[in-house]
C-alpha cells in the first residue's frame, strides 16, 4: 500500500518560504536540517497527513522557474483545504498575494480558488460543500 508522504518545493530562500506557509497556512516547522549534502530541507506540518518540505538548491542548480499557471504539464499545484475560502481570498488580496483564479463553485457544491505562493508555486484552496 502506498500513500503520499510529502510535497517538496525547491527554493532560493527556503527559510522565507517556510515562514510564508507558517504565516498564511498555520504550518508548523518540524525540522530544518541538511538532508542531501549541501542543501537544507525544512519540513512543515500543514495539519494533515502530508508534510511540506522546502529545500535550498544544490550548488550548480539552474535558477530557472516556471510560472504559477493553471493547466501546465507535470506537477501543476497542490491544495489546502479551508473552511472559509472567501475570507482567505480577501486576506490574500489585502496582502497583494497574486490570485490566479478567484473563488469558483464547482459541481457538487465545493468552492475552489488558486493563488501564487513563494517560488512560483500554484496553490489551490478547496472549501468542501457545506
Amino acid at each position: 500500500m502506498y500513500s503520499i508522504n510529502h510535497v517538496h518545493v525547491r527554493s532560493e530562500h527556503p527559510e522565507q518560504s517556510a515562514e510564508w506557509y507558517k504565516k498564511y497556512f498555520n504550518a508548523e516547522i518540524l525540522s530544518s536540517k541538511e538532508v542531501i549534502p549541501g542543501t537544507i530541507t525544512i519540513t512543515l506540518d500543514t495539519g494533515g497527513p502530508v508534510r511540506l518540505n522546502i529545500s535550498s538548491q544544490p550548488k550548480g542548480s539552474s535558477p530557472d522557474t516556471t510560472p504559477a499557471i493553471l493547466n501546465k504539464l507535470g506537477l501543476e499545484h497542490f491544495g489546502f483545504q479551508t473552511s472559509d475560502i472567501e475570507s482567505d481570498i480577501n486576506k490574500f488580496n489585502k496582502e497583494n498575494i497574486p490570485v490566479v483564479m478567484n473563488v469558483t463553485s464547482i459541481p457538487g457544491g465545493a468552492k475552489i480558488a488558486f493563488i501564487e505562493g513563494p517560488d512560483n508555486v500554484l496553490i489551490e484552496l478547496v472549501q468542501p460543500p457545506s
